[in-house]
């Protein structure tokens, strides 16, 4: 019986120890089942990084090679007019050759503007029926910039052939350093942004262009506005400089400029025992784009004691004599002028131009009146070919008239 029972107890206990042990394997297989599938998993998802790693790899050697098919960029040259002087300063030579022939069928002694001085009608030697020809027009100058004590300074220097029996004449001369100006250049009562274009080289009727020695100062108030403030040489006669002013705003967009000017100076008569008397003059302009292809030019200038500032008014005396003391003359100049864009190549000019002088006496000046048409043709960017018709009038205090009448043709090349 104990025998059976021994029996019986070692039967179970085997068969729950091998119950034990199967369930212990089972769980084992499954554990192991679970790692390997965890392990497949890693597997495609390492292959999936590789693949992805090599996609990129050959796109990026594509665009290697792509860049390195592409030319290299050429080296940026200088320009053939820019070189280096000695001293590091940077040098740019520009102008043009340009050259002119006009037909006088009546008018002044000179193949351009003389509407001051032109023949009056009793006058046996009229100018008339006259052929006149030049390159004297012809325009060198050169740009400079360069570091000094740290700061740059520039400056111009600017040449024609205009000066007495064809000489060198200079036009600019100047330094320039942060915001001042030494040296000789256009003065600031004047306004060369708002004059019609011309084709005559001396300029239209009723604007200036006086080039003078000066010291100016010149700063933006904002963005679009400048002024300029100056002591420029006047009338030789005179004993102090002439004091200028000038602000000149950009209208936005590109659509032209509008300026305001002031000149101040003492007027001194040599031949009047040095009597001084306060000369001054306000000037106003405009250039206006309405459209891309019309633009609209005007110009004022009202001026008392001078006749230098302003072109042809020169032939009229500034002041008049009271004893011993002076009365200081006063003028009214006007310009005006549209420019029409016919096509990219072809542009034509309709202006008109006066100055209405006050106490004129015997043969001087009374006014002055002056119209013209132009048309400017650019066959290729530097060149430009040009035709101008000119008629003008002088009348004098004592009624007597003369007449301007000319045609001009001009060629010139911009480098």
């Amino acid at each position: 019986m104990d025998r059976k029972i021994q029996t019986s107890l070692i039967t179970k206990t085997l068969a729950v120890a091998i119950t034990a042990a199967m369930a212990s394997t089972v769980q084992a297989a499954s554990t192991e089942q679970q790692q390997i599938q965890e392990l497949r998993q890693e597997v495609q998802a390492l292959k999936a990084l590789i693949q992805q790693q090599q996609q990129v790899q050959q796109q990026q050697q594509v665009q290697i090679q792509q860049v390195q098919a592409q030319p290299a960029p050429a080296a940026k040259s200088a320009s053939p007019f820019s070189l280096k002087s000695k001293g590091g300063a940077e040098v740019n030579l520009y102008g043009f050759v340009r050259g002119d022939a006009a037909y006088q069928i009546e008018g002044g002694n000179g193949i351009f503007n003389r509407i001051h001085a032109v023949s009056l009608g009793d006058d046996n030697n009229a100018t008339e029926d006259r052929f006149d020809s030049t390159a004297t027009t012809t325009r060198l100058g050169l740009d400079f910039k360069g570091p000094v004590a740290g700061k740059d300074v520039g400056g111009k220097i600017e040449i024609d052939f205009r000066g007495t029996n064809d000489s060198v004449r200079i036009r600019h001369a100047y330094l320039t350093m942060d915001n001042w100006l030494l040296g000789q250049t256009t003065s600031s009562f004047l306004s060369g942004e708002t004059t019609p274009e011309m084709l005559d080289f001396n300029s239209p009727l009723g604007i200036g262009t006086y080039r003078t020695p000066q010291v100016r100062y010149s700063d933006k108030i904002n963005a679009d506005t400048t002024y300029f403030v100056g002591l420029e040489k006047g009338h030789d006669d005179n004993r102090l400089p002439a004091a200028t002013a000038k602000v000149a705003h950009k209208f936005a967009e590109g659509a032209g400029t509008l300026t305001g000017r002031a000149l101040v100076q003492e007027v001194r008569a040599r031949d009047v025992a040095d009597e001084t008397d306060f000369g001054w003059g306000l000037a106003a302009g405009v250039n206006f784009k309405p459209t891309e292809t019309l633009t609209l030019n005007a110009d004022y200038s009202h001026v008392t004691g001078d006749d230098k500032f302003i072109l042809y008014t020169n032939g009229n005396e500034r002041y008049s004599v009271d004893g011993n003391d002076i009365d200081l003359k006063e003028f009214d100049a006007f310009t005006l002028g549209a420019t029409l864009k016919i096509t990219p190549k072809l542009r034509s000019t309709l202006g008109y131009g006066a100055v209405f002088f006050d106490d004129a006496v015997g043969e001087e000046n009374d006014e002055l009146q002056q119209g013209w048409l132009n048309v400017m043709y650019n066959p290729v960017q530097p060149i430009t070919l040009g035709a101008e018709y000119v008629y003008g009038e002088r009348e004098t205090a004592d009624g007597q008239t003369g007449k301007d009448n000319r045609i001009g043709v001009m060629a010139r090349y911009n480098f």
